[in-house]
């Protein structure tokens, strides 16, 4: 009698498992697929920079346990200052945007760079190096080619002008601190830009 008492408790314990197991994984599944709504950048954004409204959107991701890592709706992120480059479509992570005013060190300013000094495979969002260079003139010695800046982002880019041998106006993202510099090279000799990255 003891032995079938036992063997029934086992039984209903295995049940009882079981359906827990089935239960566990059918409420893992509903949350792995529940969609929230996340904000996501419109287009590229340099670091340093003050998010606006027109810089972002919102999108209904399913992202699981990972979701406390991102900015959801129900936070609004205008005015936050990124800490990071970031791409066209990326979720705002928490750690990427910051509410100090100190962290809001870059600036935008547009150049006019000859067509022949910008790489044909630079687009939108990457960083590139900017030098200053002066072409040598009635026999002189050519000076050599000064650094401006690293890192710089290129946040818009019009090759229209290229079209026909002329210019093509950037605007950049750049530390605030390396825009006098920028500014002195633009009044002399020419700028050329030089892609970062392959």
């Amino acid at each position: 009698m003891t032995t079938k008492k036992n063997s029934s408790a086992r039984l209903i314990v295995s049940i009882a498992l079981c359906i827990a197991a089935l239960v566990a994984s059918y409420a893992m599944s509903i949350a792995a697929n529940h969609t929230e709504k996340f904000w996501v950048l419109r287009h590229p954004v340099a670091t340093g920079t003050q998010l606006e409204a027109e810089d972002i959107a919102v999108q209904s991701v399913a992202l699981g346990p990972s979701a406390p890592l991102y900015l959801s709706q129900k936070f609004n992120p205008v005015g936050s200052i990124t800490r990071t480059n970031m791409s066209t479509g990326e979720l705002l992570q928490r750690s990427s945007l910051s509410d100090d005013s100190s962290d809001m060190t870059h600036e935008q300013m547009s150049i006019s760079v000859r067509s022949v000094d910008v790489p044909s495979s630079i687009d939108v969002g990457e960083a590139v190096t900017i030098f200053q260079v002066h072409d040598a003139k009635n026999g002189e010695s050519p000076e050599p080619p000064h650094h401006i800046a690293s890192g710089v982002f290129v946040s818009s880019l019009d090759r229209k002008g290229s079209n026909f041998g002329g210019e093509i106006a950037m605007t950049i993202s750049i530390d605030r601190e390396l825009i006098p510099d920028l500014l002195t090279a633009t009044a002399s000799g020419r700028l050329v830009i030089v892609r970062a990255h392959g």
